[in-house]
């Protein structure tokens, strides 16, 4: 009753209800997109589409603008930097547009980086309208500009604004949001990643969480998208577990595109690969989990990878990583654990990949250190095999002042010599550090015709120089990969048994070069000049068999004869580069004594040492770039079975090292 008395007083009393007031003001912004442009091209150059849709119109200029990044003709992924042009207009929280607005209005991308200078950043609207453009980078997938009514993005350096174009800010401001129509870029891949920018062998994408790959549950799989003539054009991305480190693992993508030598800016081909396109594909990645990869083996299968783009050490990477796994190949009999990984073999690295040219060169030493050299760089952390190289026999350690480092060092091509990175005061105890590592690295001064491995790098990281093939017969073991390097010779059978024919090089070689010579056929061989040497230089030289020699200041030539009455022997003669590469196998190989000594006091160690020191050795890995080594390429086996040997004449293989199985 009292309930009811109360409510009827209400009544009386006249109450009523208030409406809420309507808020007033800019609500959103309209932004059309006008169009899509390579950064700093002039005339600007429209951005390409993936090559499905260019093959539908037959050319770029016969898609419609409407048509192009949409999902059915996405745009090609940019690793340079994208402009994309906009129309804007504000309106209020009706939809209607608003002519009283005339504020500075501010860009970004998401996903994307803006990028270039301020102007790019934001553009000014008179009469609610207006204009601009947007320069970003790192765009893949689905990405939407967003206009905004707030301050621009800038740039800091050492804490402070970096000085541009930047807009009077309005007394207040609205933070009201327009988004642009869906764009789509191609979804990311490894390549995507691992593919320089800018003649640098940096990735376009540090610094940017990307996943790679497509959940079966999120979607329709992700497809290569090739050339059309490319066997794996519109093939499914693959991910392929190649193997793991107590850090991380490494991911190649089975089915990534070829890519043709020459077409990423900024490489330079010394001798050009025989199919045209580079040895690797860019498709491999470390994923670095900062820890083991517990349930994760060499051989799974993978939906997805993700994490944050970096580089360490110039080698590109994931951090913080997730993953998703197709397939568990330890889950199926012992027999199948490789049929995955049988479809990703390894490259073999050779004098072609390190970077040789027709004629030795002051950098031959290191394998692969032009930053121009793509040919290595397209194999990063791909599987890669180097053939019998020979391990290091002795070790020295440069660090004369104690303080655990030594200095690196750079090429002056234009003297021809090894020095500082820079400019060194000659009082400065990094000179002397320094030389001791040159002389070491490259087997030069006091370390002539030596392998020597640079012992607190060994003592730090593991990490010791190999001297890899010299170029030469393949029949012999030898590295047939730049024939510009090899001198053909044919030792002529001798008339009668007492009556030999000898037959010089064409070219001769300076004095303290090592030159290698190999024959189909047993030979004798001489070293000299324009004449016959004498009789007491002879070396006899059996079939497929490998002689280096380090030429003499009165040798010039080297002189062959054959040495059975019908056979002519087929030779080659080249100069030794002496190349060397990094190699890592602390943990895939720990029982195997590198730094050891033929004078050792302990008997079976000394021995084992001779072993090693006699043998050449076949060692498979990962392939990794770490920029202040030199070499700056190092390769890590990921176990004992790895690495295999070829032991001296009559010898055998160091412990716990299996011989090499021959074709």
């Amino acid at each position: 009753m009292k309930r009811l008395m109360l409510l009827s007083a209400l009544a009386l009393a006249g109450c009523y209800t208030k409406e809420t007031e309507q808020p007033s003001g800019v609500g959103s912004f309209q932004v059309t997109v006008k169009g899509f442009y390579a950064a700093d091209t002039n005339p600007r150059a429209a951005l390409p589409v993936v090559s499905s849709c260019l093959a539908r119109y037959g050319s770029l200029n016969a898609v419609p603008l409407e048509v192009r990044g949409t999902p059915d003709c996405r745009l090609a992924l940019p690793r340079t930097a994208v402009d994309i042009d906009l129309d804007v207009v504000a309106v209020d929280v009706n939809g209607q547009p608003m002519p009283e607005f005339n504020n500075p209005v501010s860009f970004r991308t998401v996903p994307g980086n803006l990028t270039g200078a301020y102007r790019y950043r934001w553009s000014q609207l008179n009469q609610g309208q207006g204009s601009g453009t947007v320069r970003t980078g790192q765009l893949y997938g689905e990405v939407h500009v967003w206009v905004e009514d707030e301050p621009v993005e800038v740039d800091y350096s050492n804490g402070e604004v970096i000085a541009g174009e930047l807009p009077q800010e309005p007394a207040s401001r609205s933070y009201a949001t327009g988004l642009s129509r869906s764009i789509f870029f191609e979804e990311p891949t490894i390549a995507t990643v691992q593919v320089p920018q800018n003649g640098d062998q940096l990735t376009a994408y540090n610094g940017t969480f990307m996943r790679i790959g497509v959940n079966p549950e999120a979607g329709a799989v992700l497809k290569q998208n090739c050339a059309p003539d490319d066997p794996n054009h519109d093939q499914p991305v693959t991910l392929l577990v190649t193997g793991t480190d107590p850090g991380g693992f490494y991911v190649t993508d089975l089915t990534a595109c070829r890519i043709k030598e020459g077409s990423v800016s900024g490489g330079n081909t010394q001798t050009p690969e025989p199919s045209g396109y580079y040895p690797g594909r860019f498709n491999s990645i470390y994923i670095y989990n900062y820890s083991f990869p517990e349930g994760l083996d060499p051989g799974d299968l993978l939906w997805t990878i993700a994490g944050s783009v970096q580089e360490f050490t110039a080698t590109t990477q994931l951090t913080f990583p997730s993953w998703s796994i197709r397939e568990k190949v330890r889950l199926l009999p012992q027999s199948e654990w490789n049929k995955y990984l049988a479809l990703a073999p390894p490259t073999e690295i050779n004098g072609r990949l390190c970077g040789y040219s027709a004629s030795p060169y002051v950098t031959d030493p290191l394998c692969g250190y032009s930053y121009g050299n793509y040919k290595m760089e397209s194999l990063e952390s791909s599987l890669v095999k180097v053939r019998r190289v020979k391990f290091p026999t002795v070790f020295k350690n440069c660090d004369a002042n104690g303080n655990n480092t030594v200095p690196f060092f750079c090429p002056d091509t234009r003297a021809g010599t090894f020095g500082s990175c820079g400019t060194d005061n000659p009082s400065d105890p990094d000179v002397p550090e320094r030389q001791c590592n040159i002389d070491c690295t490259l087997g030069v001064g006091q370390f002539a015709n030596q392998v020597c491995a640079e012992k607190n790098t060994y003592d730090s990281f593991g990490q010791f120089v190999v001297e890899m093939n010299p170029p030469g017969q393949p029949a012999a073991g030898l590295d047939d990969s730049v024939p510009a390097r090899l001198q053909a010779l044919a030792a002529v059978p001798p008339v009668a048994p007492a009556t030999e024919q000898w037959t010089r090089s064409t070219n001769g070689f300076a004095a303290g070069v090592t030159v290698a010579v190999a024959c189909d056929e047993p030979v004798s061989v001489r070293f000299g000049g324009t004449s016959v040497p004498a009789a007491e230089g002879t070396q006899e030289l059996a079939a497929l068999t490998r002689l280096d020699h380090v030429m003499a200041a009165s040798e010039s030539y080297v002189w062959v004869s054959g040495k059975d009455t019908t056979t002519t022997a087929n030779c080659t003669v080249s100069q030794h580069p002496r190349s060397r590469i990094n190699v890592v196998m602390k943990d895939a190989v720990p029982d195997l004594v590198v730094n050891c000594s033929e004078t050792d006091g302990d008997a079976d160690r000394q021995q084992q040492c001779k072993l090693l020191h006699a043998a050449t050795f076949d060692v498979t890995g990962h392939l990794r770039h770490v920029s202040a080594a030199r070499p700056r390429w190092v390769v890590q086996p990921r176990d004992q079975d790895d690495v295999c040997c070829y032991p001296g004449p009559g010898l055998e293989c160091p412990r716990p090292i299996k011989p090499c199985v021959t074709p």
